[in-house]
């Protein structure tokens, strides 16, 4: 390798050598890169298949006593999980086991992975599992509090719904329990179930992070629903210090990518996501934690991102509603923001302050920055990041 490319430097830089204008030696030269361009426009550089090693062979490695290396115990022979009903070792003696790992996550006899999976889409639509320890189905994690229904939905997850999380997303969204709402009609259910371990209403939630920012970006127009594609460099602002600092910056909207295509360094995360609880990208985080902080209404006052995407809201307004009356604008917003129409006393409220709003800055009815302070105060409110 250290020869090819001292080769190949050499090849690059002939005048070192006082070969500048040797002809042999250009045409050798010419040779060489006619060869790389040749390999250059024949590779495949984008795949959907990720690289991987083969299995290799199985080796039975011995137990360590005190964990020291020097002190070998008995021999550990490779075996499964006990968590799949019993250690059976591995039947291959030529093989690593991962294939009969495999084979046994997937096997219709093992409940196992499906009883996680399907906890895992609870959690994320219901925002608690039906065993509450995401992370954590064994002996010292909290047991179900509806055994019963877990084992249903994970059988029909497997063998109805042939493991597809959106057949089963669309099975649980359809369910009595996701339509529910907040409110408790009943009184006394709250004397029966205080911590609402029966699911008798559905507790008020709020956005994850990235759900948040992705809002904004919908409700400003500014979200581009492209599926797939190449990361978007993470936006870093001047206090954005550390080592490894890219030297440049994304762009502050992230070009209107959804979250999920924005470029995670683990050195330098977003300020704003991180505030609302987004995980580190340290390790898996099947449930995360949700915080209630004056950090999240600082965000949503000061953040750069929202004063842009409230600045672009209130210009789409007046390009979609022109010579549109204050109030018909004020209904637009409402709808855009919460999907709902506002009420008489919240109409009222938010013309006195567009009026009070003209007379501080002496603009008119189709003042962008008027209507941008208005969106602004829309998007910090509780309905905007809270599931209500």
């Amino acid at each position: 390798m250290e020869t090819a490319r001292m080769a190949d430097w050499m090849v690059r830089n002939p005048a070192l050598f006082g070969a500048g204008n040797d002809a042999a030696t250009a045409r050798l030269a010419g040779e060489y890169f006619r060869g790389e361009r040749d390999i250059a426009r024949r590779t495949q550089w984008e795949s959907a298949t990720a690289v991987a090693w083969f299995d290799g062979t199985g080796v039975d490695e011995n137990v360590l006593v005190r964990g020291k290396p020097f002190k070998p115990g008995p021999v550990a022979p490779r075996s499964l999980p006990v968590a799949f009903s019993s250690a059976r070792p591995i039947t291959s003696p030529g093989s690593s086991g991962r294939h009969e790992l495999a084979r046994q996550l997937v096997d219709p006899e093992n409940p196992l992975v499906a009883r996680v999976a399907v906890n895992r889409v609870w959690h994320h639509l219901f925002g608690r599992g039906l065993v509450p320890t995401v992370d954590n189905f064994g002996a010292l994690g909290e047991k179900p509090t509806h055994p019963e229904l877990l084992d249903h939905l994970a059988w029909q997850f497997v063998h109805e719904d042939g493991w597809s999380v959106k057949r089963l997303i669309k099975r649980l969204v359809l369910t009595q329990t996701y339509s529910m709402g907040q409110r408790v009609g009943d009184p006394r259910a709250e004397e029966i179930d205080p911590t609402n371990g029966l699911w008798h209403h559905v507790p008020v939630r709020r956005l994850e992070a990235e759900a948040i920012r992705d809002s904004l970006l919908a409700v400003s127009g500014r979200l581009n629903p492209a599926v797939g594609g190449p990361p978007v460099p993470v936006h870093l602002t001047e206090f954005v210090i550390g080592r490894g600092r890219p030297d440049q910056s994304g762009p502050l909207d992230g070009n209107g990518r959804r979250s999920i295509y924005t470029a995670v360094r683990r050195n330098f995360l977003p300020t704003t996501m991180t505030a609302f609880d987004a995980p580190t990208p340290f390790s898996t985080v099947g449930r995360r934690n949700v915080t209630n902080v004056p950090a999240q209404s600082l965000a949503l006052m000061n953040d750069p991102l929202f004063h842009q995407q409230a600045r672009v809201w209130a210009e789409r307004l007046l390009r979609e509603m022109p010579g549109a009356d204050a109030g018909a604008r004020v209904g637009w917003l409402f709808e855009s923001a919460y999907g709902r129409r506002p009420t008489a006393a919240e109409t009222g409220a938010c013309l006195e302050s567009l009026a009070e709003l003209r007379r501080l800055q002496g603009t008119g009815e189709d003042g962008v920055e008027v209507w941008a302070d208005l969106c602004h105060s829309l998007l910090n409110a509780n309905e905007f990041i809270y599931v209500l």
